[in-house]
């Protein structure tokens, strides 16, 4: 059977459809190669939503032509709403017809076995609202770095502790949906500037949806390169860093919601808010906001009244090197790691592939 142009489906494989919905803007060559990961599929019964969210570039013409070969790939215009990924996934969404929704980056790649294993695996587990499947970076072609995108575990019952603490576990094409869940999860937030996926993961997780992980590897995430634009990049700006306190938040909020804020919780929240204290200091040199962002810390009860306080003069004083680098060993010192975050962990996108699920 060929595995371009083919949409009769194999006589031994489920009738189940699966839509892949692709969000693009102005990268038409890396989107012609994701494209084509998906024709190369041995499972056959899927449709490709490419959703334009304003290109400039060939991608329209080129999509366009290719649709009319394939008429399982389908090119969606985004002409009015919210511009950004998310609006593009959540108008690629209404459109979907299929019982199995995958997000897929217009940059990123399927392995060819992705679907036909993913929708055996659904199938023979119709308790499930998704999936979550290994993911391997790669640069330029699927295959050319042995490494995974996090490590792999086997204990789900901290998936929602990793997301809060930075140690992202998944990324946006390794879960497959199923679509009546997606619509109990509710939209992409739209208002979101960045980390639009990691809230899409953790509501699913704060909202009890059923799931679980395989180690099948079958999906490729390509590393970001600096000229390479994408919809959700911008820079660390003061808008930035506005939306990621909002966001932060709703994460709280959420959380307290579902009764889900224990103590371990609450410090996890309080090293997002000092993570973003930090990059007040670090990329807009405000030590104000710097200042102002850890205070809500205390507001919520999330530190205590040393930890606040000691907090408030690290954020005062780390405008001068020396005094920052001692600051932050004394707070490395008196602090739990959850607490002091100021980075992702070094397993995010840099763990080897002989690594072992735990």
């Amino acid at each position: 059977m060929s595995l371009h142009g083919n949409t009769q489906i194999e006589q031994n494989q489920s009738s189940s459809q699966v839509s892949i919905v692709i969000p693009t803007k102005n990268r038409y060559l890396l989107l012609l190669e994701t494209i084509e990961s998906i024709r190369k599929q041995t499972y056959a019964n899927w449709e490709a939503l490419v959703v334009d969210d304003g290109s400039t570039d060939e991608t329209e013409a080129q999509m366009l032509a290719l649709s009319k070969q394939e008429p399982r790939i389908r090119f969606i215009r985004r002409i009015q709403g919210n511009a950004g990924a998310p609006a593009s996934r959540n108008l690629g969404v209404s459109h979907a017809t299929g019982d199995y929704i995958i997000f897929l980056d217009s940059d990123d790649c399927l392995a060819p076995h992705c679907l036909e294993k993913r929708v055996a695996i659904m199938d023979n587990h119709p308790d499930l609202d998704f999936g979550v499947f290994a993911c391997q970076v790669f640069c330029d072609r699927p295959g050319d770095r042995a490494l995974l995108w996090n490590r792999e575990t086997q204990d789900q019952e901290n998936d929602l502790d990793r997301f809060l603490s930075l140690d992202v576990p998944w990324q946006t094409t390794s879960p497959i949906w199923k679509k009546e869940a997606l619509q109990r999860l509710g939209s992409w937030d739209e208002s979101l500037i960045i980390w639009q996926d990691w809230e899409f993961h953790l509501r699913a997780l704060v909202k009890g949806l059923k799931y679980k992980r395989f180690a099948q590897l079958d999906c490729f995430w390509r590393m970001p390169v600096k000229e390479r634009d994408s919809i959700g990049k911008k820079g660390i700006t003061a808008e930035y860093l506005l939306s990621n306190e909002q966001l932060i938040a709703d994460v709280y909020a959420m959380l307290s919601k579902a009764q889900l804020l224990n103590s371990y919780r609450r410090y996890l929240v309080a090293g997002l808010y000092f993570w973003l204290a930090t990059q007040w200091s670090t990329y807009v040199k405000s030590t104000s906001e710097a200042v102002r962002v850890w205070s809500i810390c205390r507001e919520k009860n999330l530190v205590n009244d040393l930890e606040y306080w000691e907090g408030l003069v690290y954020f005062k004083v780390r405008r001068t090197r020396y005094i920052r680098r001692l600051a932050r060993e004394y707070l490395s010192f008196r602090w739990p790691a959850y607490l002091m975050r100021q980075r992702h962990p070094a397993t995010l996108q840099n763990t080897p592939m002989s690594t072992q699920l735990a």
